[in-house]
This record gives C-alpha cells, structure tokens and sequence, in this order.
C-alpha cells in the first residue's frame, strides 16, 4: 500500500489512541503531527503557541505535514486543526485516505476536560462552546474519504471501526 491513511478529527476524539493501535494491527509506521512537532520544536504545541504565536505555529505545522507526507504506507494522526488550513488538507490529501472521527460536543467535553493544560483553547469551556467550534470546523472534517462517528463506542470498538473501513476502502488489513 502506497497512500498513507490519515486520521482528522477535534481535538479529544482519539486520533492518536485510535492511530497507535490501527497502525499496530497494520503492521504500519505511526506519525502524529503533533508529536512531530513537539520533538522538533523540544516544547509542547501549547508552550509553542504560547512562546512563538499562532501564525508560527501554523507555519511549524505546515512543515511536518510536508515532511510526514513523504512517507508512503503510513498511518498519520493530525492535530485537532491541522486541516483547518487548506495547503495542510490538500498535502494530506494528496496521497491519503483521510479518516474523520467524528465526535459530538459532549464527548469531546467528556474526553477533554482533564486535559486543559494541553488543550487551552478549551479551557473553561462548556458544551456549547465546543458544539460551536465543531460546528465552524465542520467543513474542513468533512472534507474526507471516510467518516467514523465516535460517539456511544469504547476505544477498541473505534479502533475496530476504523480498521474495518481501512480494509474495505484500501484492501489492507
């Protein structure tokens, strides 16, 4: 298999949960653009935005998009607005099966309200405020091959879903 497959999704969905164990049962090398740039940069994405600014960040991302793209036949977890710019989504796109999961206000509340300090943008906030983000980000998720909702599903019933699409759209599996 040559195109990568490529998880997208808000942040708290479980991209890189979800990435880990699908790349394991695949046999495939695992990237997450957040990971990437945390050991370039030697600081977490949050500690890059707040020292270097967004617009850094957003350059910084674009470079590992770039670089994660040259591989071939891997598994890539994206940050929860990695696709929000266009450039990133067309490169991922490019030579990638993009995979939303899908996730409602609440279970991104559920899964991320202990998690503030590496998530600031949620910081304090409620249900609502998350229903509002997803909804603003909505078009750039959608903007995929294959949607997986989350919601109501245990990891390995994900992790399963995920596979059973990879299987039927890539033949991998």
């Amino acid at each position: 298999m040559k195109k990568n497959i490529v998880l997208i999704g808000f942040m708290g969905c479980g991209k890189t949960t979800v990435g880990r164990r699908a790349a394991a049962a695949l046999g495939l090398d695992f990237y997450d653009t957040d990971e990437f740039l945390e050991k370039s940069e030697k600081m977490s994405v949050s500690q890059i935005i707040a020292k270097k600014g967004r617009r850094y960040f957003e350059g910084a991302q674009q470079f590992a998009v770039m670089n994660l793209c040259e591989n071939e036949g891997c598994l890539i977890s994206t940050g929860g607005n990695t696709v929000a710019d266009g450039r990133n989504r067309e490169m991922l796109k490019k030579n990638g099966l993009l995979i939303w999961l899908k996730a409602s206000a609440e279970t991104v509340y559920r899964n991320t309200r202990a998690s503030h300090n590496r998530r600031p943008e949620l910081a304090g906030a409620t249900v609502e405020d998350i229903a509002a983000m997803l909804a603003e980000h909505e078009p750039e998720y959608s903007d995929c091959d294959i949607t997986v909702n989350v919601d109501g599903r245990d990891m390995e019933q994900i992790v399963s879903k995920v596979l059973e699409e990879i299987k039927k759209n890539t033949g991998i599996g």
